[in-house]
């Protein structure tokens, strides 16, 4: 999958000059220069449809192109257009009834965000995929995927159905009168529908958050489409959860009082900008990127050991260590405009705190979930982010990639996992791997699984395959 730049999207609409073809169009999506739809690469090549039924597609699914943001069913799909075979992969291992009920919603999310099926008649098109992921839209044509400014692509749609709306209704204003009311319309809905489209909860757990207080819906289109209430963010990372588990998560963040950070404020801004430059990378490299920026500014050295704990401290990050359910809690970052900086350490959870492990400062897993919330913190936060780490949580995939990938070179940094191994001679053989591996873990208070990860990653830069051993030593990881 190759990234391209965020240029922008652009549909063009070739109107015919007969006046009997009013509805009639050849459509082609472009992003920049360069056609992806329906035929990549080729110049001049659109697909005749109607126009009336790409209006009907966009206003039916306004609100779910712009408001949702996570798949329907529990899958880890790097991009829209593997989540059927990554949903495949899911039923052959479920009963009957839970395929039967996931098929339909699956179906659904379909209708709503392939494009390509939006015109009655026309089959076996290429797709064309639109996913919000926080302020990115995800378009994936099933050869490539972009990561495309979401105002930029909400822009682009806007247009397009202004455009034919305009045209049907100068062509026959009583007979598109209706459609042209309802595209203009397209932003309204009850404070309820709203709160379920943007936090991906059912709409009864939502009509019951509203009721006993948990969540304020949004206020309207605009604010459920700004995305920047910490505590709705916070429910919809915990989505796939029953209802009680999402208030007491709601219940959890809400412990964090707000007050400022500006140590915290000023790296973010860096960061960001930093990353500002890195759009044509993958996650795991922008999460690489800022940690060995944040490393820098820290003045830590490559070969110093992180104190977590002290740089939280630092930055002016409250962190609270408590005991919270569910146990599949381990971790949770917040910061808004009503509450946080703060990151949450559950002790209910034994990756962060192993029956082994007498204090929390000594445990791997906290110490890489804390670094793990700290990449929410600065990368994320600027739009209220709130972060779960909880099990079949909805985070956006690449959001978490690169939470992950930061925390692992903050704790221990690529080069230095791969300099230790030039360093103990270059040993292959699984017991001479395993004390290097050991002693790593032991001084940078990694787990590893960590160093295992750390290590191969080094190492494919001066092109080292110990990969089966390294599985060998944490087939965990």
């Amino acid at each position: 999958m190759v990234m391209t730049p965020p240029q922008s999207l652009a549909f063009t609409l070739k109107m015919p000059s007969s006046a009997q073809r009013l509805t009639t169009c050849e459509l082609s999506i472009s992003i920049g220069e360069v056609p992806i739809w329906p035929v990549p690469g080729e110049f001049g090549r659109g697909l005749e449809v109607q126009i009336d039924d790409l209006l009907a597609y966009l206003t039916e699914f306004w609100k779910p192109l712009m408001l949702r943001q996570i798949y329907p069913i529990d899958v880890d799909a790097l991009r829209p257009s593997d989540l059927r075979r990554r949903a495949a992969d899911r039923w052959a291992e479920e009963p009957p009834e839970v395929v039967d009920r996931e098929e339909i919603v699956v179906s659904a999310f379909e209708e709503a965000h392939n494009m390509a099926r939006a015109f009655a008649g026309l089959f076996d098109l290429p797709p064309f995929w639109l996913l919000r992921s926080g302020d990115q839209m995800l378009c994936d044509n099933g050869i490539k995927m972009w990561r495309l400014p979401f105002a930029d692509v909400r822009h682009a749609l806007s247009e397009v159905g202004n455009q034919i709306s305009e045209r049907l209704f100068e062509a026959d204003s009583a007979r598109w009168a209706a459609s042209a009311q309802a595209w203009k319309s397209r932003d309204s809905g009850d404070r309820a529908g709203l709160l379920a489209w943007s936090t991906g909860i059912n709409r009864n757990v939502a009509d019951e958050l509203i009721a006993d207080g948990t969540l304020e819906p949004p206020k309207d289109f605009e604010d459920a489409a700004n995305d920047n209430d910490e505590l709705r963010i916070a429910a919809r990372m915990a989505g796939a959860l029953p209802a009680f588990q999402i208030r007491q998560i709601i219940s959890l963040a809400r412990k964090f009082e707000k007050h400022e950070s500006d140590g915290l404020f000023e790296l973010s801004l860096e960061c960001n900008s930093r990353l500002d430059g890195l759009w044509d990378k993958r996650p795991f490299a922008q999460g690489e990127a800022a940690a060995r920026l944040v490393r820098n500014q820290l003045f830590a050295s490559d070969k110093d050991a992180i104190d977590i704990f002290a740089v939280m401290q630092q930055l002016g990050i409250e962190v609270q260590v408590l005991a919270a359910e569910p146990s599949t809690l381990e971790g949770l970052a917040i910061w808004g405009e009503r509450h946080g900086p703060g990151a949450l350490l559950n002790t209910m959870s034994t990756r962060i705190l192993p029956h082994d492990v007498a204090s929390i400062v000594d445990s791997a897993g906290a110490r890489f979930t804390l670094a793990h919330e700290l990449c929410h913190l600065l990368l994320d936060g600027r739009h209220g982010f709130s972060a779960i780490e909880v099990l079949r949580s909805k985070m956006p995939l690449g959001i978490e990639q690169r939470a992950r990938s930061f925390a692992g070179e903050f704790l221990l940094p690529s080069k230095v996992a791969a300099d230790a191994w030039f360093e103990a001679g270059r040993p292959e053989g699984r017991k001479n791997l395993e004390q290097v591996v050991a002693d790593l873990a032991r001084h940078f208070g990694v787990t590893w699984s960590v160093v295992t990860w750390k290590l191969q990653h080094g190492l494919a830069s001066y092109d080292v395959e110990l990969s089966s051993t390294l599985d060998a030593i944490a087939p965990w990881r």
